[in-house]
């Protein structure tokens, strides 16, 4: 089985599409500043919505708990992320071949390095149990590249990702290749 997490700034890039996806929502973006500048964003989270938004830092790793229980950034991620992205740079074998930086700049030809390809943006854009709307996928494909309706359409194709029967949302697939 192919390694495709190991492309373009690593299994760090998917979590960089969903801090993007974090920071353009307003509330997130506010709950985050608080931890940044040492505030306790519990004391003026918005009830429900407020811890689902810390919990949803957490479950992306931009924020965990420190040791005293406050809620800090998580410097490791920070970390990893720039050495990943200076080791992605450097290496231009595998399915890296095709990207330059996280930019997808040739769609491969050949149905297994394509399914690959695909592999690595599905697991780059949608967590397993996350149902996206379209709106939301097409977001965070735009990082990868500009035409997100063809490469939506070619996740679909492959049975990465499901879409729904009224078309409502979207979820991740086993994934086949497309016949």
């Amino acid at each position: 089985m192919a390694d495709h997490n190991k492309a373009p700034g690593s299994a760090t890039a998917g979590v960089w599409i969903q801090v993007a996806a974090g920071l353009k929502n307003p509330a997130m973006r506010e709950l985050l500043g608080q931890v940044l500048t040492g505030q306790d964003p519990e004391r003026g989270a918005a009830g429900a919505r407020g811890s689902k938004d810390l919990a949803r830092w957490e479950q992306i790793g931009l924020l965990r708990r420190g040791q005293t229980g406050a809620w800090e950034l998580n410097e490791q991620l920070l970390g990893d992320t720039l050495a990943a992205a200076g080791a992605a740079k450097a290496d231009r074998s595998g399915i890296n071949r095709f990207f330059d930086g996280t930019k997808l700049h040739t769609l491969p030809a050949k149905p297994a390095d394509r399914m690959q390809v695909m592999a690595y943006l599905r697991d780059a854009v949608i967590d397993g149990d996350e149902q996206l709307r379209e709106d939301q996928v097409n977001e965070r494909l735009r990082v990868f590249h500009p035409d997100t309706a063809l490469i939506r359409r070619y996740l679909v194709d492959h049975g990465l990702l499901l879409r729904a029967a009224d078309g409502s949302s979207y979820r991740r697939g086993a994934g086949q290749p497309a016949a």
